[in-house]
């Protein structure tokens, strides 16, 4: 990369600054520095992946993002790509570190989308993240190859029309819904199962989606709201 030390020293003080002060109002400082440092970086071609990191890293503590859970029309492929990855790794993870540094590169993706495309990347625990069209959990599995996806434990989440479970099972094979055990049922009942499980505000934040039961993240969120359902009442520690 051109020119990088100079941006390096610029950004290093700000890295003192953080643990020198109180932590919250040192983070919001430094972020809105980090950001201003980033911009200039951009405009002069110095633009590396360990600024983007650095901004998440303080902007994500001084003002949490809200997650993007389904992209506008109007989006790139990679925070297309990202966003069924953060949602599949969180079905599967739960609030792990991975869904962290997968979420922490979809926010990126889908909020500096014009400097962001870029034909491969990493994260930033050296991981590769993206290959050409590949693209891969921080764990090292798969997450999509062709048009098909797959959870961070290396299960298969959906292959042409087919979905399935982390735990392997089907959940949707034509137009058959299935539980999370294997069990057969309709689209209606399993929605109605799920959502008596999760309580209202569980079941809300994905309703809207489910209304159109014929596209992909309509089937994405039933999946959510199934499995959500399910290891509640197996997994009752699984953090969400």
């Amino acid at each position: 990369m051109k020119r990088a030390i100079p941006v390096l020293i610029v950004v290093f003080p700000l890295l003192v600054l953080g643990f020198t002060t109180d932590t919250t109002l040192a983070n919001s400082d430094t972020c809105e520095q980090i950001r201003q440092v980033r911009r200039l970086a951009i405009r002069e071609n110095l633009d590396d992946d360990n600024l983007a990191t650095l901004e998440y890293q303080y902007c994500a503590t001084a003002q949490p993002p809200s997650s993007i859970t389904q992209p506008s029309p109007t989006a790139t492929q990679d925070c297309v790509d990202l966003t069924v990855m953060t949602r599949l790794a969180r079905i599967a993870e739960g609030n792990s570190n991975l869904v962290s540094l997968v979420e922490s590169q979809q926010l990126l993706a889908c909020g500096f989308s014009e400097q962001w495309g870029r034909s491969s990347f990493n994260y930033p625990n050296g991981q590769t993240a993206k290959f050409g069209s590949i693209w891969n959990y921080p764990n090292g599995q798969t997450a999509k190859f062709g048009s098909n996806w797959n959870y961070p434990n290396g299960k298969t989440a959906q292959f042409g029309s087919t979905w399935n479970y982390p735990n392997g099972q089907t959940a949707k094979f034509g137009s058959i819904w299935n539980y999370p055990n294997g069990t057969s049922t309709s689209f209606e009942s399993l929605l109605s199962w799920a959502c008596s499980i999760l309580g209202r505000e569980g079941c809300a934040t994905r309703l809207l989606e489910v209304r159109n039961t014929n596209d992909f993240w309509s089937e994405l969120a039933m999946v959510e709201l199934s499995w959500n359902a399910y290891t509640m009442i197996t997994q009752p520690t699984f953090r969400r």
